[in-house]
């Protein structure tokens, strides 16, 4: 059968087979000891007692109920686990696919690799993890396409993370591109957002009208100057990105979508 993290996986049929005859973790754990300790010549009686000097309240009874998988271990006893059969934590783990819940299976190998790397979502690649009623090819495929549109959110390569504005948000709609490329862009090219800059440059006028409909139009005249300084290192942008066909929808700052005949110019 090939191990995760090689260049194979086993088939649809193999890792329904697997799963099949999967044990529980608790009596693959207490199996593995046992062999471990008998290939050690360890009485349980030693076991127990190394346990007791680390603070376990374990006894030779305690040992027996282990290995046959009557009882559980806690956290704390599994990480002293090389402390007391002198071996590391990788080589105590039972082989092969183990049942960590009713709902949840995985390979040791998968294990391992959720304990040293945690990172949500990783590794959980059909023929390494198995939960039951989803279907994990595709799960895998969703959390792929979801880091490709969070990445492709930003221009490659970028140094910091603004968060866009509402201006910058309505701006992305008309320029087709991401809030978060104005928002970028902006600070590159100012270091300020799009709304920061409008109202500046508004505030430096000695005409503006003040009647609130002219003092709409005014903002927005300033917003569309704005964003043609913008457009040119925007598109640079968006020839690198990841997705460079990929079509973006504006939707406002709170994630809702604008209703018809929405202004874009704040």
């Amino acid at each position: 059968m090939p191990v995760p993290g090689s260049t194979g996986q086993p088939s649809a049929e193999e890792w329904a087979a697997e799963l099949e005859a999967a044990p529980t973790f608790g009596v693959a754990l207490g199996e593995r000891l046992q062999r471990i300790r008998d290939d050690d010549e360890v009485t349980a009686e030693d076991i127990a007692r190394t346990g007791q000097r680390l603070g376990l309240s374990w006894h030779r009874p305690t040992v027996g109920q282990i290995e046959k998988g009557k009882r559980g271990i806690s956290a704390v006893e599994l990480l002293l686990l090389p402390l007391i059969y002198g071996r590391p934590l990788q080589d105590l783990l039972p082989q092969g696919t183990v049942w960590l819940t009713g709902e949840v299976a995985a390979r040791r190998d998968a294990i391992l690799a959720n304990v040293s790397s945690p990172v949500r979502g990783a590794g959980m690649a059909p023929g390494q993890w198995h939960l039951k009623g989803i279907d994990m090819d595709e799960t895998v495929r969703n959390v792929e396409r979801m880091v490709v549109q969070v990445m492709a959110r930003w221009p490659a390569g970028a140094e910091h993370n603004p968060n866009p504005d509402e201006a910058e948000s309505k701006a992305a709609k008309r320029l087709n591109t991401t809030p978060e490329y104005v928002a970028y862009a902006a600070r590159e090219r100012w270091g300020r957002g799009l709304a920061a800059e409008r109202d500046a440059r508004l505030a430096e006028r000695t005409d503006l009208p003040g009647a609130s409909r002219a003092l709409q139009a005014a903002r927005g005249h300033v917003t569309r100057a704005l964003l043609t300084e913008l457009e040119p290192a925007i598109r640079d942008y968006e020839k690198n990105r990841i997705d460079p066909d990929g079509p973006y929808e504006w939707v406002r700052r709170d994630g809702s979508e604008p209703e018809a005949g929405e202004s874009e110019d704040g």
